[in-house]
């Protein structure tokens, strides 16, 4: 009797264990922006406002152009296309690391995931991958 209550625990175990990996949290965000192929490089010396917190410096890259945003720990790399109009014309602005867009007005906080503050969005901006290297930071997807 003892064998089989082990096998039913294991069975059961396996049977959580499965389920809940396959509901779990995915990375498999599909976005609304558009696939544009993103791996560049920027020497951090000859841009310091990226060495302040709360300085975003925007490059011509990705499908609006990527907005770079250091929070005082980490390089936050977005696309400055707006998710809800996902338009090369519909760009974020940057003010304190808030990022506004210019046509609906939805606000983001690009201090930590690129996430939607107010208005008619409900996406977050496309975020890019940003890993400082020495002085180096690399910006890719």
């Amino acid at each position: 009797m003892n064998g089989i209550k082990r096998y039913f625990l294991r069975i059961t175990f396996a049977l959580f264990t499965v389920a809940f990996s396959t509901s779990s949290c995915s990375d498999n965000f599909e976005s609304s922006i558009p696939y544009v192929p993103v791996n560049f490089s920027i020497n951090l010396i000859n841009y310091n406002d990226l060495t302040v917190a709360g300085n975003s410096v925007a490059f011509g890259s990705g499908y609006g152009g990527i907005i770079v945003l250091f929070n005082g720990i980490q390089y936050f790399a977005y696309d400055a296309s707006c998710p809800y109009e996902a338009s090369q014309t519909c760009l974020i602005t940057v003010e304190g690391g808030i990022g506004t867009c210019s046509c609906c007005g939805s606000q983001y906080n690009l201090w930590d995931g690129g996430f939607v503050m107010s208005g008619t969005s409900t996406e977050p901006l496309l975020q890019y991958q940003a890993t400082a290297s020495g002085n180096r930071l690399y910006i890719s997807n």
